[in-house]
């Protein structure tokens, strides 16, 4: 198992590698980069406070540790998101291991090496990226937590979530989602009459996780309430849309395919692939068979959610990059029907090579199903990698000009003595958010300073 794991993270990291610096910044990418340079140039921004657009500033000052070592440069603040959506992939494999085996947690691994939605928004300077990372790991150490009964697994549980935190507001339903399970778990041993750890000692555990994942967000929270900004942060944009109706339908039909409305996707390559789209699909219909079993509540819970929280109640739907949100779910979901297909053959679910008498006789019976498992994982890789390279070019060629503009006037004003205000003559093709956004990429390149822009 080790040695294709490794196989496919160099897979996903090459991918993501790919093409890296080639697209300019995009909006929320000039934010959180300038607030990186400020803090690079001295600005005393707290590492707890909200940043930009009320944002946590946690994320500007990891960009601002990437450029301290490579430069102010597109390539070093995106290689944050890289790392972090490399690191993703053995998280999806844990998550899959802990919480069917595995083999669940491999195929899990696959499917999110070559995702194209992740692979895409690993190479953008994002904080959506991060919290994923967390919400994997933190899910996989609760299944293990109720496993074995350890405190530690439990405090671990907890400070991960706490972690989450400190990014993308969608990291807030991770402590529901986890209560949740814990209820549900709690639940059904109660009403089997068991008497095992989770029930007996529930107060101490719980209260350990419930604490560590208090003192770790703390500062995340801390700031926000002494700063009167609202709990969950920048969310001046979540209400109740006026078209309503028509916004919550393209919420949910961005799962099989509604366009995304946002500058950051730049194509219209759907969410889910079709390969992988099927997958989940059949990964929801097992899940909804078997709902007694809290996993695949969780699963279907955090896709309702995201929905929800990502699109229904935003003025505008839907947006890939919030959907990011239910990436613990999409990896588990794209390997449950394979998971279950070769359970029931009885191959050993450690390893799907394995050679010994047993699994051999089984392999030999079971051929046609253990072939068509694999082609159906290879087409779904297959295709994660084509469209993953295909999206590259697509989103390159739907910049707009006036961002190509707005990146090369401010790679030229950064370039000016610092005590210099930036004239900028820009053409008709410099729209409204390229004037809001320039002072922002100007920084971002060089330091801030004044800037007058003349339409010519």
């Amino acid at each position: 198992a080790m040695p294709l794991l490794v196989l496919l993270i160099l897979l996903g990291f090459g991918l993501r590698l790919y093409t890296l610096g080639r697209l300019p910044l995009l909006i929320d990418e000039i934010g959180f980069a300038a607030r990186a340079a400020d803090i690079l140039h001295g600005q005393r921004i707290p590492i707890f406070a909200a940043g930009h657009n009320g944002n946590p500033a946690t994320f500007s000052w990891l960009l601002s540790g990437s450029m301290a070592f490579f430069g102010q440069s597109i390539f070093a603040v995106r290689l944050v998101s890289l790392a972090f959506g490399t690191l993703s992939i053995p998280a999806a494999y844990a998550l899959g291991r802990e919480w069917w085996s595995r083999r669940a947690g491999l195929i899990a691994a696959a499917f999110l090496a070559t995702y194209p939605a992740h692979v895409y928004f690993s190479r953008l300077a994002l904080y959506n990226i991060v919290d994923p990372l967390f919400a994997l790991l933190a899910l996989a150490a609760l299944k293990r937590a109720l496993r074995y009964g350890r405190l530690t697994d439990f405090g671990l549980a907890g400070m991960l979530v706490g972690v989450a935190q400190y990014f993308y507001h969608g990291s807030r339903l991770l402590p529901v989602l986890m209560v949740v399970y814990v209820v549900i778990t709690i639940y059904k041993a109660t009403r089997q009459g068991r008497k095992g750890f989770f029930i007996q000692n529930q107060m101490r555990f719980y209260a350990a996780m419930l604490f560590a994942f208090g003192v770790v967000s703390l500062p995340r929270f801390a700031p926000m309430l002494t700063g009167r900004l609202p709990l969950t942060g920048n969310l001046d944009n979540v209400r109740l849309p006026d078209d309503l109706g028509d916004n919550a339908l393209r919420s949910i039909l961005a799962w099989v395919g509604q366009a995304d409305v946002s500058p950051f996707w730049l194509s219209d390559a759907p969410l889910l692939p079709f390969a992988a789209l099927l997958a989940c699909a059949m990964g929801v219909i097992i899940c909804l068979r078997r709902l007694r079993d809290p996993r695949h509540v969780i699963l279907v819970s955090t896709l309702v959610l995201t929905t929800v929280f990502g699109g229904i109640i935003w003025t505008a739907a839907p947006l890939y990059v919030r959907y990011m949100t239910a990436l613990p779910a999409l990896v588990l979901l794209a390997a449950l029907p394979f998971e279950y297909m070769l359970k029931r053959t009885g191959l050993n679910h450690t390893d799907i090579n394995r050679k010994d008498a047993k699994d051999a006789e089984i392999q030999a019976r079971y051929r046609w199903k253990i072939w068509l498992v694999r082609g159906f994982i290879i087409i779904i890789i297959t295709q994660g990698i084509i469209m993953s390279v295909q999206h590259t070019q697509e989103a390159y060629e739907h910049v707009p000009a006036g961002l190509w503009e707005e990146d090369t006037l401010a790679r030229a004003a950064a370039q000016l003595p610092a005590d210099v205000e930036a004239r900028l003559s820009v053409s008709d093709d410099f729209g409204t958010v390229e004037r809001i956004t320039i002072a922002d990429y100007v920084a971002f390149y060089g330091q801030r300073r004044a800037i007058t822009i003349i339409t010519k």
